[in-house]
């Protein structure tokens, strides 16, 4: 926000006060919002601390809620203040937030105590003044929440469901233009549900449309055979099957990448861009024993999380290489019948598993981000071996990253041509020239993958 960070606030009771859940959602979206923290690390803090599990769920579920639905609870708010909402100090705005969310999101919660507890924050993060406020506006809400006039939709679409859905108008602008009207507004309703917990068998196992390991409820699910949804995320992550590596964690979108890649037993494989290390498990266990993947990755931190995946899921023969994708000097003469190049991006078809990501973004980081797809791109076809395949791939939505940086690299490259996905997934609708899957049309991420071969000499 443009506002100014007020004087440090009053440090308020230890995580064993009254409201410990509320109070950690506020501290978790102030750190998002203002300090600029990552929401991955900072759910991986709360889990470790003193929180009881009922409190953890509801920290996430307040956390979620209010990324997610941030632009919309600012518009309510706005209806109320009589200050412009991004002029209210940080503190307040979330509180705020907070607020509005449990009152006109969630029904099992009393708005006595939202707005009791909401009071009892700003006197503790703020001061006593603006305590007045946020009950006066989160009161006139309750009253009033019914007739709170939205952007007209006939008049302005794009404000409109960019408020209403609560997502960066660029975004809306943009996806209108490439999806249309419908498959947009499916979009971002699909990017504003709960995500489900998507898994992947590391183990042949027989098991039809459902399995039940531990009174777990797995049912099968997306385009691609061994994957899963966990109807209880927190009761998977405490079970045996999970520490024992029967399943990996991975979205039903992600792994066509790989699929399209398609590595045989015992081959070698590059996976040039591999941190956390989903598609490289998955290719190591196509490749077999007899196979090897070299994972390779700019961050040695990065590539810890790959081994740790691949030691909790008992799998050897991956290589771990701390290397520049964009930086000459992998193994120098060696090369790989197959290359999977999945690529830092925008992540723009993974908003609804990353609700803080949509305000991170910019349209400004586009062109920075091609610079450096093309150039890892480029950087990786010279590895491949003739007659070898190379599949590049993004978690974006977005033609510059996709389709089009891969037609012009075809166009510039001499002995690369394209393999249509059609040929691998026939008769599926997200695969043509490329794999495109869309959320809100295909349950899942949006994956993009191209397979580009270079020609034998």
């Amino acid at each position: 926000m443009a506002a100014t960070s007020p004087k440090k606030p009053r440090r308020p009771p230890s995580v064993g006060r009254p409201d410990a859940a509320r109070t950690a959602a506020l501290r978790l979206l102030y750190q998002i919002e203002v300090e600029g923290s990552f929401l991955d690390p900072l759910l991986e803090q709360l889990d470790q601390g003193d929180l009881d599990p009922r409190d953890r769920r509801f920290v996430r579920q307040l956390v979620f809620g209010c990324l997610r639905w941030r632009r919309r609870l600012d518009w309510i708010a706005g209806q109320f203040t009589r200050r412009p909402v991004d002029s209210l100090s940080p503190w307040v705005l979330q509180i705020l937030r907070l607020g509005l969310y449990q009152l006109h999101w969630l029904d099992r919660v009393p708005p006595h105590a939202v707005v009791d507890t909401a009071v009892e924050l700003t006197k503790q993060f703020v001061h006593r003044g603006a305590a007045g406020m946020v009950n006066a506006v989160l009161r006139r809400s309750l009253r009033e929440g019914d007739r709170i006039p939205y952007p007209s939709r006939q008049r302005d679409l794009v404000a409109y469901l960019a408020v209403f859905h609560s997502h960066p108008e660029w975004l809306v602008t943009r996806w209108l233009e490439r999806w249309g009207e419908s498959k947009t507004e499916a979009l971002l309703q699909a990017n504003n549900a709960p995500a489900p917990l998507y898994l992947r068998l590391n183990e042949s196992q027989g098991g039809g449309d459902s399995l039940d390991i531990e009174g777990l409820e797995l049912k099968a699910a997306g385009p691609l055979p061994g994957y899963y949804a966990a109807a209880d995320g927190e009761s998977f992550f405490r079970s045996s099957a999970f520490a024992t590596g029967r399943f990996a964690i991975q979205d039903i979108n992600a792994g066509l990448p790989a699929a399209l890649l398609d590595p045989q037993p015992g081959e070698r494989v590059l996976d040039l861009c591999s941190a956390p290390g989903g598609k490289t498990v998955q290719l190591r266990a196509a490749v077999g024993a007899g196979g090897c993947v070299v994972a390779a990755d700019l961050s040695c931190e990065r590539l810890r999380r790959v081994r740790e995946n691949a030691a909790r899921l008992h799998l050897g023969n991956i290589s771990l290489l701390v290397q520049d994708a964009r930086i000459p000097g992998l193994a120098s003469g060696l090369s790989f019948p197959r290359i999977l190049v999945d690529v830092p991006c925008s992540a723009t078809g993974t908003l609804g598993r990353n609700p803080d990501a949509r305000w991170s973004r910019d349209p400004v980081q586009l062109p920075h981000l091609l610079d450096r797809q093309r150039e890892i791109l480029s950087r990786a076809f010279p590895l491949l071996s003739p007659g070898g395949a190379l599949v590049y791939s993004t978690c974006s939505l977005e033609r510059e990253e996709n389709d089009d940086l891969v037609e012009r690299f075809l166009r510039e490259t001499p002995g690369a041509e394209l393999e249509p996905a059609e040929r691998f997934f026939p008769d599926r609708s997200w695969a043509a020239r490329f794999i495109q899957t869309l959320p809100g049309r295909e349950p899942g991420d949006g994956i993009f993958a191209a397979r580009i071969r270079k020609r034998g000499i």
